[in-house]
């Protein structure tokens, strides 16, 4: 962050009104702009998003979720904060999402919706997903946290499903310090949205001092504040370059490290996709695990892809085999991706790569 951000902010502090106000409803319609929708609804996390668009389509106890077996826990943990079971799914080892085949074959009466996730903002076939959910009267919710700046042919990812959900956390392409944004282009549903994050509020109500304390459902305080929008409007203005910035990151990574044969790049259509973070895949996880001891003697930091869902305590599984998600993830890295990287920090890592399978 530099002085766009702290100009913003500044504003907020001389405006006086810090809870959401005209600083949040701009930060809103300059993502619903970028991403092509009618609306969006902020809230404080990614994660509360999911639960909020899961609130408001109707998705509750007793029911069913499919969601992938590889993606952050908070997939699962909002499907089971609304009271409902998620449904794991082995993914598609070519693109690391949802398997088609495998959803079909997961889809029971108690099926309610499906959670798709863009890993690593490789679009979800989301074509083909919709008219799987559209025969068995599914909802569709898509956790694209890391999405943004990524497409599915000429349309944004999280747009073409009943809500999606992007990420503002630290480590995405653009952050409030903490925040999630929920977009659909079903007026209903995004009223809905507004009331649940809202303590079950109708909208327009609190300008009303009589309506104000009347709330026709239930619902909680999931509010953003006027500081994280300012910076999330400051950083909006900067997404197209950064987004050209990462971009030129994993053609670099990509040229430099394609040749060894222990690394396996994840097919990536840059014309469509901003990758969140370079991600490459090494022969083994033995050999995986070294390079990162390696790296780490070299002042270079990584991280490892999540862990199937299905191995942790919570969602322990061991009667259905996730073969492409364990194999997936036991191999899986992630390299530095910042975008406050310069070209020849990125060509060092590379370099200590080399020199490691060398």
């Amino acid at each position: 962050m530099d002085n766009d951000e702290k100009k913003e902010l500044n504003s907020v502090i001389n405006s006086g009104w810090f809870t959401e106000a005209a600083k949040t409803r701009q930060f809103e319609k300059m993502v619903a702009d970028f991403v092509g929708v009618k609306y969006a609804c902020v809230v404080t996390s990614g994660t509360t998003a999911l639960y909020v668009g899961l609130k408001a389509l109707g998705i509750g106890k007793g029911d069913e979720v499919i969601v992938p077996d590889l993606t952050f826990v908070a997939s699962p943990n909002a499907i089971e904060a609304v009271g409902a079971k998620p449904i794991l799914v082995d993914i598609e080892q070519d693109s690391l999402n949802l398997d088609l085949k495998k959803i079909k074959q997961s889809i029971t009466k108690r099926t309610k919706a499906i959670m798709p996730v863009d890993f690593n903002g490789r679009a979800v076939d989301i074509k083909n997903i919709t008219e799987l959910a559209n025969h068995h009267n599914l909802s569709l919710i898509e956790d694209a946290a890391h999405g943004l700046g990524c497409f599915y042919n000429k349309k944004h990812v999280g747009t073409m499903s009943d809500i999606g959900i992007f990420s503002f956390s630290t480590p995405k392409i653009i952050t409030t310090g903490q925040g999630g944004m929920i977009v659909t282009n079903d007026k209903k549903l995004y009223e809905k949205c507004k009331a649940v994050k809202d303590f079950g509020r109708k909208s327009g109500t609190k300008q009303n001092m009589r309506m104000a304390f009347e709330h026709p459902t239930i619902g909680y305080n999931f509010k953003f504040t006027e500081f994280q929008a300012a910076i999330g409007v400051a950083q909006m203005k900067k997404l197209k370059k950064r987004m050209i910035v990462k971009k030129k990151m994993f053609r670099i990574y990509e040229e430099s490290l394609s040749k060894l044969s222990s690394v396996k790049f994840i097919k990536t259509d840059l014309s469509r996709t901003t990758p969140w973070m370079i991600d490459i895949l090494v022969d083994s996880k033995k050999k995986r695990d070294a390079l990162i001891k390696h790296l780490e003697k070299n002042h270079i930091e990584t991280r490892i892809f999540y862990p199937p869902i299905h191995r942790l305590s919570p969602y322990k599984n061991k009667d259905i085999k996730f073969e492409i998600t364990s194999k997936i993830s036991d191999r899986g890295i992630w390299l530095p991706s910042s975008v406050t990287l310069k070209e020849n920090d990125v060509k060092y890592v590379c370099k200590k790569i080399k020199n490691f399978f060398e």
